[in-house]
C-alpha cells in the first residue's frame, strides 16, 4: 500500500493535541492551588473531551479508509499485516510513557492498574479509578487498540461494510441509554449504574465508527460530495460549524460527543475532498500533527515534573506573566521531547512498519 498524504488531517490532529493539552494545564493549575479557567465550561467539560472526541473521529476516517483501499486492491484485508503495522506504531511509545512515568514519578500502581495498564485495557482501568494516575491519557489508547481488535475483521467479512458501521453507531450511542434507564427502573443502585455509565464513557467506538462511515463515502466518492464541493459556501460552511460550536461553548447534555463525531466526520471529509477550499496545513501544523502522538503522550508527565517540583512557584505575581511562562515552557519541553521521540524512537519503528503495507 502506498504512502499518501491526506489534506487537512494533520492540521486537525494538530488542533485537538494543543486543545488537550491546553486543558490539561488547567487541571494541573486547580490541583496545585492556581488559579485557572476551570470555571468555564469549556476547559471543564468540553474542551480536552471534544479534542479527543476529533482524535477519534480522525483515526476511525484514517484507519478505515486506508482498510478499503487495501480490499479494493487485493479482494482481501490482511489482518496480520494490520496488526504488525498497529503495535509498531503504538505499542513502542505506550509502554515507554509507562516505564519513564514510573520511574521518574513516585507512584506504586495497585496490581489492577498494573495489568490493565499493561495489555489494551488502560481505559477500563480508568472507569474503575485504577488509571495509570502519572500518564491517564493512556486511556484513550486502549479504546482505538481494542476497536481495531475486530475492525479489520468486519471490513474482511463484510459485503456491506457502511450498513454494519452505522449498525455500531446506533447500538453503541443507544445502549448506554437503554441499560440506564432499565437500570434505573428495575434495578436502581447507584454504584451499578455509576459504574455502567462510565464504562460506556470509555469505550468510544460510536465515535470511531462516525469516523469509518466518512471515510468510506470518501471512498465511494458518493454524489453528495460533488453536489456540497460546487457549493463552496456551504463547504466551507461545513469546515467551519464544528469548530465554532466547540470553541463557542456548545454542549449538549445528551449525544454531545456523537454529534461533534459526526460534523467531525464532515467537516474531515470536506477538507479532503474539495480541492477549492484553502489548504489549511501549514509547516507548524504538519509539523505538529506529525509529532500528536508524542505531545498526547508525554504532555502529562512534562506537566507531573514540573508542577510537583515548583518550577511555577513564587516566580510571579503577575497572573498573565505566570501563565505566559507556563505555557510556553511547558509546550516547548512537550515538542521538544516529542521531537526527539518521533525522530529517534518512533521513526526506525516506523520504518519497519512500512514492510507490512501492501
Amino acid at each position: 500500500m502506498s504512502r499518501f498524504h491526506l489534506k487537512g488531517l494533520d492540521t486537525y490532529r494538530a488542533i485537538s493535541v494543543i486543545v488537550v493539552f491546553v486543558c490539561h494545564v488547567e487541571l494541573f493549575k486547580s490541583r496545585f492551588g492556581m488559579s485557572n479557567f476551570l470555571k468555564y465550561d469549556f476547559f471543564r467539560y468540553i474542551g480536552g473531551i471534544t479534542g479527543v472526541t476529533l482524535f477519534f473521529t480522525l483515526s476511525g476516517f484514517l484507519i478505515t479508509y486506508l482498510l478499503v483501499i487495501e480490499k479494493s486492491k487485493t479482494n482481501t484485508i490482511s489482518l496480520k499485516n494490520f496488526y504488525l503495522r498497529r503495535i509498531l506504531r503504538v505499542w513502542p511509545l505506550y509502554f515507554l510513557i509507562i516505564l519513564i512515568s514510573y520511574l521518574l514519578i513516585d507512584y506504586s500502581p495497585s496490581f489492577l492498574t498494573i495489568s490493565l495498564c499493561l495489555t489494551i485495557f488502560p481505559n477500563i482501568a480508568h472507569v474503575l479509578g485504577a488509571g495509570w494516575a502519572v500518564s491517564p491519557q493512556i486511556w484513550s489508547i486502549g479504546v482505538e487498540e481494542q476497536f481495531y481488535l475486530f475492525w479489520p475483521l468486519i471490513a474482511k467479512k463484510s459485503k456491506n461494510f457502511l450498513i454494519i458501521i452505522i449498525l455500531i453507531f446506533i447500538i453503541i450511542t443507544a445502549l448506554p441509554h437503554i441499560i440506564l434507564f432499565l437500570l434505573n427502573h428495575f434495578y436502581p443502585d447507584p454504584h451499578i449504574m455509576s459504574v455502567t455509565n462510565k464504562l460506556f464513557f470509555g469505550l468510544k467506538f460510536n465515535t470511531m465508527a462516525s469516523g469509518s462511515f466518512f471515510a468510506i463515502l470518501y471512498f465511494k466518492k458518493v454524489k453528495i460530495i460533488e453536489i456540497v464541493n460546487k457549493q463552496l459556501w456551504l463547504s466551507y460552511f461545513l469546515l467551519i460549524v464544528p469548530f465554532y460550536l466547540w470553541f463557542s461553548g456548545f454542549h449538549m447534555k445528551y449525544l454531545n460527543e456523537e454529534l461533534f463525531s459526526i460534523l467531525f466526520g464532515i467537516s474531515i471529509l470536506v477538507i479532503a475532498s474539495n480541492t477549492s477550499i484553502f489548504n489549511i496545513d501549514t509547516k507548524i501544523s504538519l509539523f505538529l500533527g506529525k509529532i500528536s502522538y508524542g505531545i498526547y503522550m508525554f504532555h502529562w508527565i512534562v506537566l507531573e515534573l514540573m508542577f510537583r517540583n515548583k518550577i511555577f512557584s513564587n516566580i510571579t505575581e503577575n497572573e498573565l506573566l505566570l501563565n505566559v511562562l507556563i505555557y510556553t515552557s511547558t509546550l516547548s519541553i512537550s515538542i521538544v521531547v516529542s521531537s526527539f521521540s518521533y525522530y529517534y524512537i518512533e521513526k526506525p519503528f516506523l520504518k519497519l512498519k512500512e514492510r507490512y503495507n501492501r
